[in-house]
């Protein structure tokens, strides 16, 4: 009985942490790393785009924000914040609204290299904030970083 009480327990505690991580797709200017949450895309994606930018884009809430109103970014790789102007952009499907930051190359750097070595983002909008863990992460930036510098 002992046994089958700690295999459930092992094997309980493991699932959740095999379900969210973040994981990397794509080549050259589609590459992208992101939160996956049983599988699928949520809350966080870093995208590359040309001239070795990132586009940073956060899930909304559902809500839909006005397009022509100026939004402010803000994530925070265990208490070091990394804020910015964003747009809001519809989500796909008739969805909310979503946010979109672009960084420069040199931005760029210093967030990957945060993401890579951190253990918890928090990612905060005008939909609110949602705090992610990092797991998996070093190993998607770390894709994702040679994708983003090709020219």
């Amino acid at each position: 009985m002992r046994v089958f009480f700690v295999l459930l327990v092992l094997t309980g505690s493991a699932v959740p942490a095999l379900s969210q991580e973040w994981r990397a797709s794509g080549r050259g200017e589609g590459a992208r790393a992101y939160f996956a949450l049983k599988g699928r895309p949520a809350g966080a994606e870093i995208a590359c785009l040309p001239e070795g930018r990132l586009g940073v884009t956060a899930a909304g809430n559902g809500a839909r924000f006005p397009a022509d109103r100026p939004v402010t970014l803000v994530l925070s790789v265990d208490g070091m914040a990394y804020s910015g102007s964003a747009r809001v952009e519809p989500e796909g499907a008739g969805g909310g609204s979503r946010f979109v930051r672009t960084l420069d190359a040199g931005d760029a750097v210093g967030l990957l290299g945060a993401l890579k070595r951190g253990k918890s983002l928090e990612v905060s909008s005008p939909a609110g904030h949602v705090r992610l863990p990092l797991t998996g992460s070093s190993r998607a930036i770390a894709a994702l970083a040679p994708a983003c510098a090709a020219p």
